[in-house]
């Protein structure tokens, strides 16, 4: 394990160790055979489990009040429930005392997520191996409150992630013993939680994901209805979150939703459907939790209006985020216990611990009412995440988050990746969302969850707003992005020719891609010889393809460009040879055009040779008969000994000029090499040309150059101060 690993380790060493001194918790291992469902940690298709991800079972000791024997079973239709007897639980002078839970544990490179299958197979930790924290709320003890249904009358804050069906505040499912099963492979661990198998009412199974190679936990809720009948139900997944290391929330924790108003649900300060501006009402930031006065609970209005939300504790630099398809889970809450004049945490907890509450729902609010028809299953995925060391959460997709302040005049950017992208295979762009001007543009070295990047732009007086961030993977798909913009034009390309054609009417044909809104039109310029200029074909044409017309011993380049449907228009490339060429030949004949001199390197030291190849080329049909006549600079010095070349008589040097003929054959190259060397007399900073003339094939004698220049390296004086 390498010194990062053992330091992740140490952190959730020292974390565990803590609660233990405590008082609090303790594990302690169990063998496979102590899984309810009788499956041990291996691949159950008889695979071994991959050495980035693993299951295994704990058994956890919590605190636990002394409610269980002060519980009755009550119904409502075909749902039963548990009533607490208050009156009854009072009675017993009620405080803590320790009690064993089995603990499923999915642990990856980045992650450690575990699970309690008896209290409503809730995920009770999200931990970050990078910082060593849980980001989940995870109270010490469990303690009922007098939260809940109105007929149920109670409801346990154990923390982490829970699914709430069939009626809203929280459900019936919560406290129950939920049945579970997994699979493992070497992709990853889904643990599979079920709350029932009746057939008479709905039911819910939740496939728990975690990926070998990603720091996401991919849940997908699966609600089922079994009868014969439509079913009425409120179905919501309610995160208890608690960001950072502290296991509690902060002054500086955001909410991060994605409409402009909320609704009240209850509230000490407001009324119930109360209708808020957000995240700025009535001049104070309620986004801020160090902003609010008593409790607040409030739905997106009329419904999530983004595919995401979450929260992040500036001031500890860390968040989670809820990453979910808004077309199907329309609902998006928010809570907290306030911050001025806040809920007494001894409602819920014992050592002053408190959290806040992010809720996904089929339906936008709890006063609505989602229906399933007769023997449907209405299933989805959302990915829930860490984020750290971002600044803050502005947006995120189950790919990548994204945190954006404005300081002034200069924008700061976080970057966090959910899985690892090499050096080089990521881009971030800041650009001017009306003119596309691009104001920032980093090619991301190598980033993974534990890695993210950070940069600064100068945006000119700009708002956020009026700013599009986008960050995208090699191909220009969009990981996150902000006020997404297509500022990206569009890459177009002319397919190959052959090196020759036979007719004078011959097909071109081209093609683009554009990721975003699609190719709308191409332009594309033709060049007749290799000193000719460019000039226009086809503008502004939708098709990919047309026949050109040419002239028998010309040879004709190519090059299109591309505009999208947003209007961002590509730029023509600059390749020597066009980025497709051919010839016209009606008849027989060699074609020496691709024929070309080169020189490397182009600037040199005075102790230096440069090394000069002549490559005579012929894309005809025709053996050619070539003869070239390299001309010298008269400043630098042949080396003879180095003269050679690949075929055709042996190349020899007059003292002005190098001289070689030879067959070349169609489709045939030949080399011509050797190195000259500066002299005393070689001048500095001063172009030297090389030209080399070819003849023997169409279109003529053609002629090609060299340049090189002479060099020194400078070394400037070195003055260290304050020594």
């Amino acid at each position: 394990m390498g010194s990062m690993g053992k330091h992740r380790y140490l952190r959730f060493g020292l974390l565990l160790l803590a609660l233990l001194l405590a008082g609090g918790l303790s594990w302690r291992g169990v063998g496979a055979g102590a899984s309810p469902s009788g499956l041990s940690p291996v691949d159950p298709q008889g695979e071994g489990v991959s050495s980035l991800v693993s299951f295994h079972v704990e058994t956890i000791t919590i605190p636990t009040y002394p409610y269980k024997g002060c519980l009755e079973t009550r119904t409502n239709g075909p749902y039963t429930y548990r009533w607490l007897d208050w009156s009854c639980y009072y009675a017993l002078s009620p405080h803590p005392s320790p009690k064993e839970y089995t603990l499923l544990v999915m642990e990856n490179d980045y992650l450690r997520v575990t699970v309690l299958p008896e209290l409503g197979g809730r995920v009770y930790q999200m931990i970050f191996k990078p910082t060593g924290h849980n980001e989940l709320y995870q109270n010490p003890v469990i303690k009922p409150t007098h939260w809940g249904p109105p007929e149920q009358g109670w409801w346990l804050a154990v923390g982490g992630i829970e699914w709430c069906l069939p009626v809203d505040e929280h459900g019936y499912e919560w406290g129950k013993s939920w049945s579970w099963s997994v699979v493992t492979s070497t992709q990853g661990v889904t643990l599979t939680v079920r709350d029932t198998d009746a057939t008479d009412r709905l039911r819910a199974r939740i496939d728990l994901f975690l990926p070998a190679d990603r720091a996401v936990l991919a849940v997908t809720p699966h609600l089922e209805n079994p009868t014969d009948s439509a079913i009425s139900y409120k179905y919501w997944t309610n995160g208890m979150l608690a960001p950072g290391g502290a296991n509690t929330v902060g002054a500086d924790l955001r909410f991060v939703f994605g409409a402009d108003q909320v609704t009240v649900h209850s509230s000490g300060d407001f009324a119930a459907g109360k209708v808020l501006d957000w995240p700025v009402h009535n001049g104070r930031d309620y986004s801020r939790l160090g902003n609010w006065n008593r409790w607040l609970g409030f739905f997106e209005r009329p419904q999530a209006a983004a595919d995401f939300a979450g929260v992040y504790d500036e001031a500890a630099d860390e968040g989670i985020a809820r990453v979910f398809p808004s077309d199907v889970v329309r609902g998006s809450k928010g809570f907290g216990m306030g911050w001025a004049d806040p809920i007494d945490w001894r409602e819920w907890t014992d050592d002053g611990s408190t959290y806040v509450e992010v809720h996904g729902g089929v339906a936008p609010t709890f006063w609505d009412v989602a229906q399933l028809p007769a023997g449907a299953t209405l299933s989805w995925t959302e990915y829930w995440f860490p984020v750290t060391a971002i600044g803050t959460l502005s947006t995120a997709t189950s790919e990548a988050a994204l945190g954006v302040r404005l300081k002034g005049d200069l924008l700061h950017v976080g970057v966090h990746s959910t899985r690892a992208r090499p050096a080089g295979e990521s881009t971030l762009y800041v650009w001017d969302r009306t003119t596309c001007t691009t104001l920032g543009r980093w090619s991301l070295p190598a980033v993974d969850p534990a890695t993210p990047f950070r940069a600064t732009a100068t945006v000119g007086g700009r708002s956020i707003d009026g700013l599009a961030i986008v960050y995208l993977d090699g191909a220009g798909n969009r990981l996150a992005a902000i006020n997404l913009t297509d500022c990206l034009p569009p890459r177009a390309r002319v397919d190959p020719l052959p090196p020759w054609v036979g007719t004078a009417g011959f097909t071109v044909t081209w093609s683009g891609e554009d990721i975003w809104t699609g190719v709308a039109a191409y332009d594309v310029q033709v060049r007749d010889g290799y000193e000719g200029a460019w000039a226009g074909w086809l503008t502004e044409t939708v098709a990919t393809s047309a026949v050109f017309t040419g002239v028998h011993g010309h040879t004709y380049f190519f090059r299109a460009r591309a505009r999208d449907g947003a209007g961002n228009q590509g730029a023509f490339t600059d390749e020597e040879w066009g980025q497709a060429f051919t010839t016209v030949l009606t008849e027989t004949a060699p074609v020496l055009v691709t024929s070309r001199k080169v020189a490397a390197p182009r600037r040199f030291a005075p102790d230096q040779a440069v090394a000069h190849t002549v490559l005579v080329s012929n894309t005809g049909n025709l053996t050619a008969a070539a003869r070239l006549t390299d001309t010298l600079p008269t400043e630098l010095l042949l080396l003879t000994e180095t003269l050679t070349a690949t075929a055709g008589t042996p190349p020899v040097y007059d003292g002005t000029a190098i001289q070689w003929t030879g067959a070349v054959p169609p489709g045939a190259e030949v080399r011509v090499t050797y190195l000259l060397s500066p002299t005393t007399s070689t001048p500095m900073w001063v172009p030297l040309t090389n030209t080399v003339e070819i003849e023997g094939g169409l279109p003529g004698a053609i002629v090609r150059q060299a340049i090189v220049l002479q060099a020194y390296l400078t070394w400037l004086p070195v003055v260290i101060r304050g020594w």
